[in-house]
């Protein structure tokens, strides 16, 4: 008779283990392809891999090690949560050679040799035929040398000596390394044929094989840094400034932010992609992190938040460049026009100030000078300093029509039009094709009384710009109101009306000009429109025009 076989069940505790050995399997091929490829891909699968394995199996003592190691290595974690991690795997397991060994590693990168040096020893006595242990202790004891003072520097070095030697020598019979110099051959071969390869179709004006040579390379590569640097280089013969941008984005990511690579990175978006202002934000932020006291990446990065328009981001930015360069009167500068921008006037007098006394040089002092020339006429009603100012940068520049035109306009402002002809004159002798200073200086004469040379000059101004809309608006004025001629003032209206039809008061003054031909229904529909559009313009008061409107059909 046969007996009954009775079968042993399956513990709950040897499928957990299992699936952990599993997991771990899988994070350790992830790992090792990152080790070779450098993709993100891989490095997610790997640190979720050994995450995943240490809930499976929180004895598995080659994960914590492994985790310790890539964490720390992308910047993760620091020195000190590495060295908990390992001293962890070795509790779980004193008799783990690597775990003594990734323990020691960690304790040399915080400096502590004697300690290192000491689980180094327990490592090679657990498994003498480690040629990476040896050889990573003979590095540990160069390190030392350096560091320190110590006056056993010699047995150290004799340390270094003996366990490079026994370490080089023992590689041939540990197959981890053997296996990672056959990767690392195998990966060598394929990137010289690949690069071979595109060079060649590069050679020949064949880009476009020469990229997707390049392309099906980089996946397989350890290399494949300076892949996409030639996959970017032919991108921008092409003018794919796109697909170049994204090739050198790759090149930062792969190369851990490289300085180099970054600043490669941010000269090519400077160059062909200004518009991408996040993303020099981001290239400028690596670079202040890696050097902070580079005070130039404060001053880059205030610019761009004013481009951004997020004033007090750029205020910290020029504030951080000052810091480590406080008498750089270009950062002086700078700060001062952010605080122009927040409208805290005062601390920008005192920059501007500060930046005038160094004087870096004459013609961007003048344009300075201007600046603050603009706060004390407009801001603190200074015109006296404001004029002072602007006399003082006269002496400054070889370009002097801006300034006289600065100055002019200063004068026409607190009505001293006999100065302010003057000074628009001398514009005009330096500018003599400016169809602004043309216009000004109509409009000076006009307040003077002196219509001829008003319509004379605005004329000069439209003939020099025919788009000028302001111009044939004031020309109009001239003839509607300075010579009663209101047909020939509607005709300059409706130019200025054409141009820009969102212009309040061409329309208002078109209106006014139906108005006086007695053309009532034209005028209100002139007054109508301007009274629609000053509620979105604010040009004028909206009283005004309503008067005008009301009164059309007034008995």
């Amino acid at each position: 008779m046969l007996k009954h076989q009775e079968s042993f069940p399956i513990k709950e505790d040897d499928i957990s283990m299992t699936q952990a050995q599993n997991t771990l399997e899988k994070a350790v091929a992830a790992h090792q392809r990152y080790l070779l490829k450098e993709t993100n891909e891989d490095l997610s699968a790997a640190i979720n891999g050994y995450i995943e394995t240490i809930s499976e199996n929180p004895k598995q003592t080659s994960a914590y090690y492994r985790l310790a190691t890539l964490l720390h290595k992308n910047g993760q974690i620091g020195i000190e949560s590495a060295i908990e991690q390992c001293q962890k795997a070795v509790a779980i397991s004193p008799n783990d050679a690597n775990a003594h060994m990734y323990l020691g590693y960690f304790l040399s990168l915080n400096s502590d040799f004697d300690k290192a040096k000491d689980e180094f020893k327990k490592a090679i006595n657990l498994k003498p035929i480690a040629s990476r242990t040896r050889i990573v202790m003979a590095l540990t004891c160069l390190e030392k040398i350096r560091n320190t003072h110590d006056k056993n520097a010699i047995k150290d070095l004799t340390g270094a000596i003996y366990y490079g030697l026994t370490g080089t020598l023992m590689s041939i019979f540990d197959k981890a390394s053997i296996k990672m110099l056959c990767q690392n051959i195998k990966d060598d071969i394929n990137f010289i044929k690949y690069k071979t390869q595109g060079e060649f179709y590069e050679k020949i004006n064949s880009q476009k094989k020469a990229y997707n040579i390049y392309l099906s390379a980089v996946d397989n590569s350890k290399r494949s840094i300076s892949l996409y640097e030639r996959m970017a280089k032919i991108a921008i013969k092409k003018n794919r400034y796109d697909i170049a941008f994204d090739c050198l984005n790759n090149v930062v990511i792969l190369s851990d932010n490289d300085p180099m690579k970054v600043v490669n990175a941010i000269e090519f978006v400077e160059e062909y992609q200004k518009d991408k202002t996040d993303e020099l934000i981001d290239y400028y932020t690596i670079l202040a992190n890696k050097y902070p006291e580079f005070s130039k990446c404060y001053y880059e990065l205030g610019h761009l938040y004013l481009k951004k328009d997020e004033k007090i981001n750029a205020l910290s930015a020029f504030k951080l460049a000052l810091k480590y360069d406080e008498n750089n009167p270009y950062y002086q500068n700078s700060l001062a026009y952010a605080y122009v921008q927040l409208e805290q006037y005062d601390s920008a007098i005192e920059l501007y100030k500060k930046a005038l006394e160094t004087n870096p040089n004459d013609e961007w002092s003048a344009v300075v000078a201007q600046a603050l020339a603009a706060i004390y006429h407009q801001i603190k009603g200074n015109s006296d300093a404001a004029i002072s100012m602007l006399q003082s940068s006269l002496l400054l520049t070889k370009n002097k029509s801006q300034i006289h035109e600065a100055i002019a306009d200063i004068y026409y402002d607190n009505e001293n039009l006999d100065n302010a002809v003057e000074y628009y004159q001398l514009a005009l002798k330096e500018d003599s094709e400016n169809p602004k200073i043309y216009s000004r200086l109509a409009m000076a004469y006009w307040e003077k009384d002196c219509i001829e040379k008003a319509i004379i000059y605005y004329s000069k101004a439209i003939e020099l710009d025919s788009s000028y809309d302001i111009a044939y608006n004031n020309l109009g004025v001239v003839f509607l109101d300075g010579l009663g001629d209101a047909q020939r003032a509607m005709e300059y209206f409706k130019t200025a009306v054409s141009i820009n039809p969102m212009y309040v008061l061409a329309h208002f003054n078109l209106a006014r000009s139906h108005e006086v031909l007695d053309e009532k229904i034209q005028a209100a529909k002139q007054y109508q429109k301007a009274l629609n559009l000053n509620k979105e313009k604010n040009e004028m008061e909206q009283k005004i025009i309503e008067d005008r409107l009301y009164k059309l059909f007034e008995a």
